[in-house]
């Protein structure tokens, strides 16, 4: 049973409890909405995500293996060397932010990655680089996602806390402290009324 914490049972004080529970019951109600609204979202988000994370996963495969074969054709050095004359520059650049917080990049890409000389260099390797800069978007998407899916996740329990606070914790305390107000106040009109009865009762008698 809730603590009742120590104060005067007036009828003030019974019309203040039941205002703060009035609000504590509407304050329930609007984040269990808010929970069950940030949960609908998180459901198709996490889906999305794990597909988009397949897909990915696909696509590096297939990169890594298109670098490989290069290797096993030019040789390790020869390749290595060959990105030492490359001259791109990639970055990121925020472009705006989802309703969580979360920010929205975009990739800057300046330069062209296949500026190595062909002679010594294959075409697996340029299959390589160019579907490397074909996944970088979803890479970042990739990452975005997994960011926001965090951020829902941490947003759904802390509304869920503070759901189970009120529902568990503050409503009954407030609950509580109306029914023992009410007690009171019960009993000081009966003891009131017992006082009535009496006096009326002496002053016949006189």
């Amino acid at each position: 049973m809730p603590r009742i914490p120590q104060f005067n049972p007036t009828r003030m004080e019974l019309l203040k409890q039941k205002k703060r529970l009035e609000t504590a019951r509407r304050a329930h109600d609007l984040l269990e909405d808010k929970r069950d609204e940030l949960i609908q979202r998180f459901l198709p988000l996490i889906k999305e995500l794990r597909l988009l994370r397949r897909r990915v996963q696909e696509k590096l495969r297939r990169v890594y293996l298109d670098f490989q074969m290069a290797k096993m054709i030019n040789g390790e050095k020869e390749i290595e060397q060959a990105f030492l004359l490359t001259q791109v520059k990639c970055g990121v650049e925020i472009a705006g932010y989802s309703p969580l917080g979360s920010p929205n990049f975009k990739i800057v890409v300046e330069g062209d990655p296949l500026c190595y000389g062909f002679r010594e260099t294959n075409w697996k390797l340029d299959e390589g680089v160019r579907n490397f800069r074909e996944i970088l978007p979803d890479l970042l998407e990739l990452a975005q996602k997994e960011e926001e899916v965090k951020r829902l996740a941490r947003e759904i329990e802390r509304t869920r806390r503070r759901v189970n606070a009120l529902e568990y914790i503050f409503i009954p305390q407030i609950e509580q402290m109306v029914k023992y107000i009410t007690m009171k106040l019960e009993e000081r009109e009966r003891a009131h009324i017992v006082n009535i009865m009496k006096i009326k009762e002496l002053m016949q008698r006189e």
